[in-house]
């Protein structure tokens, strides 16, 4: 189970649900909201001190069952992913949600589903919210609330060598392009055949997983992957030298600051994990939390409920 050094020197046990693994994947692979129902989440050894102001900012039932549930997709290393056990979510985020449920003096359930049927189930109350690295967008903004955690440009995956020449956006003008379904990287390629593409359009394959994703670039099937920046270099660099793909383009590609997800109607529980975000950016916890994952470049310096989208 992952783990991180607080500025006291202790380690944080994250208070993780452990899912079947089995039936995650099933969940994933078919592309449905459905997952394992999770264990309760165990009390955790907390280094991160309880702040009693932010726990009665929270909902009145939250309050009563200091558990909050969460949806995530374990397959988008570093925010979420599957530990070498292939049942226990590590990475960013299920080390943040740690340190946030901490310092609120409750525990969390984290749930692994599909990535598409994430938004369905926080509409039919299954989550109280959701942290799956999702990008901060004027449209899902209209819908929802993001507490923003983060900011991340885009990165385009190729193979190594870079075959085809991809360097910018509009070079994906008549390429076949893998992307996550229902994800901002989808609605960008949309975007794009309205646009500079709309006489040579991008042949977009939207996909369960990035897993899937980047398996379609090594085999051929298309010719590059739009992802988030920090997504396209974790996995990069889990390969080494001689690895099967690069990030091409040059310059930063839309950087967007990305945010845990919450319904509308949530603004007490979204205000909360704002307040605690904040506490733990003032004492520098984040800031650990964050160098842990090497991913120190995307730091905001404050935490803002919706915010400005660049």
């Amino acid at each position: 189970m992952s783990s991180f050094t607080s500025r006291s020197g202790s380690k944080i046990r994250p208070s993780i649900s452990v899912l079947v693994a089995g039936l995650a994947s099933v969940a994933l692979l078919s592309g449905c909201a459905a997952a394992a129902e999770p264990a309760a989440a165990p009390a955790a050894d907390a280094a991160v001190s309880a702040d009693s102001t932010l726990f009665d900012m929270l909902p009145a039932d939250i309050q009563t069952s200091k558990v909050i549930k969460i949806g995530t997709e374990a397959m988008y290393a570093p925010y979420e992913y599957l530990d070498t056990d292939g049942t226990t979510i590590v990475g960013l985020d299920p080390d943040l949600v740690t340190a946030l449920t901490q310092r609120l003096g409750v525990t969390f359930e984290l749930t692994n589903a599909a990535f598409d049927g994430l938004l369905p189930a926080l509409d039919a109350n299954r989550f109280d919210m959701l942290a799956a690295g999702y990008t901060n967008t004027v449209e899902r903004q209209a819908q929802y609330d993001f507490v923003n955690y983060y900011k991340s440009s885009q990165g385009i995956v190729v193979k190594a060598g870079n075959p085809e020449s991809i360097v910018t956006m509009e070079d994906l003008c008549g390429q076949p392009v893998s992307v996550l379904k229902a994800s901002a990287q989808e609605s960008m390629l949309v975007a794009l055949n309205d646009g500079e593409c709309a006489a040579n359009k991008v042949d977009i394959v939207a996909l369960p997983d990035n897993q899937t994703a980047f398996l379609q670039v090594q085999s051929g099937r298309v010719n590059a992957l739009l992802v988030q920046d920090a997504v396209a270099r974790y996995n990069i660099s889990q390969q080494g030298e001689n690895g099967t793909f690069e990030v091409s383009n040059t310059e930063l590609i839309t950087p967007t600051l990305v945010g845990m997800m919450f319904r509308k109607d949530s603004t007490e529980l979204s205000g909360a994990i704002q307040a605690a975000l904040q506490s733990l950016i003032d004492d520098g916890t984040y800031a650990e939390i964050l160098d842990i994952h090497t991913l120190t470049s995307g730091a905001v310096d404050s935490a803002t409920i919706n915010g400005g989208i660049e």
